[in-house]
């Protein structure tokens, strides 16, 4: 790739990202953080000491799920101008090559003095979690939602990638676009994300839900939020699966474990709900949790001509 190439790629995939960013709440992370190199082992393509690392973007936030951890993620954006590689072995050697610089970069940043310095005032907790996001785009329009996480997710790393980097890929953006989008015209952007119950919580120090989505779930297959609709909370549940009856009745079960008494009405989204033909699947999965009086709504996330039928 030329020079202007992949100038114009990194530009673009920068756009894309943090598009991706403001979806999930974190449009305040911190842009192009240069973290000096710490570690001999980190070498140029000359085999020189590198000097820095260049971070996208660094975003710091108090993790809901904990309550004394304050959470560094590095961000990694990555584009491909023409799209994925077509062959598997191609596209992951470069995915592990991505990881591997997200995981140099987390190795130095623990130790860097401006890094340091930054986080010394912002209003953190007593033990500091540095961990990456990669965030792995194409601009070109015949992959640019493909899912490459099925091809990539079994890549081999070398011993010296301990640190744990998330992976976002087009696919995923587009599922967030796509419930962020329904929720938004739903509710019009009266709706926060839900953090469920993990154990981890002694003092709960955080409410239970706001509009950041932390980065354990960015990789998540069912995003629940707390959406008022007409003036009354309720529970919606978005799933990146195709609707099935076991699908629906486990969502269901989860769905419930969240809701507690706040909310009568629970609506679960999947991008392929079709009332015509999954109704009768749909109240058969519902059947188990009747006595739990509540209204259960199966839906349709991604906009079409049946969104006119009504499940009831």
């Amino acid at each position: 790739m030329s020079g202007e190439n992949s100038k114009s790629s990194g530009e673009y995939g920068e756009r894309l990202g943090l598009s991706f960013l403001e979806m999930i709440g974190w449009s305040s992370s911190l842009r192009s953080v240069s973290i000096k190199c710490s570690n001999g082992a980190h070498r140029t393509p000359t085999d020189k000491q590198k000097g820095s690392h260049g971070d996208d973007r660094v975003y710091i936030y108090n993790n809901p799920f904990y309550d004394d951890r304050t959470d560094i993620v590095h961000i990694s954006i990555k584009n491909n101008l023409d799209g994925y590689a077509e062959r598997d072995t191609e596209l992951k050697s470069q995915f592990k090559a991505h990881l591997e610089q997200a995981n140099d970069i987390i190795a130095c940043a623990q130790y860097d003095q401006s890094l340091l310095e930054l986080l010394s005032s912002f209003d953190g907790r007593r033990y500091k979690e540095h961990s990456g996001l990669l965030i792995w785009t194409s601009t070109d329009m015949k992959s640019v939602d493909r899912d490459i996480l099925s091809v990539v997710k079994n890549v081999r790393l070398d011993e010296t990638c301990t640190k744990n980097v998330y992976f976002v890929d087009g696919a995923r953006i587009e599922f967030f676009k796509k419930i962020t989008d329904h929720v938004k015209k739903t509710s019009s952007g009266h709706y926060d994300f839900l953090y469920p119950e993990t154990g981890n919580l002694v003092n709960r120090l955080d409410e239970r839900h706001g509009n950041v989505l932390p980065l354990e779930m960015v990789v998540a297959d069912v995003i629940p939020m707390k959406v008022v609709l007409d003036g009354e909370e309720t529970l919606f549940v978005y799933v990146n699966q195709s609707f099935d009856r076991d699908a629906y009745r486990r969502v269901l079960s989860l769905a419930l474990g969240i809701a507690g008494a706040w909310t009568r009405e629970v609506r679960i989204g999947f991008p392929d709900f079709n009332l015509a033909q999954h109704r009768n699947e749909a109240q058969s999965a519902e059947l188990p949790f009747v006595a739990r009086k509540k209204k259960f709504v199966p839906f349709c996330f991604v906009p079409s001509n049946l969104d006119s039928l009504d499940y009831d």
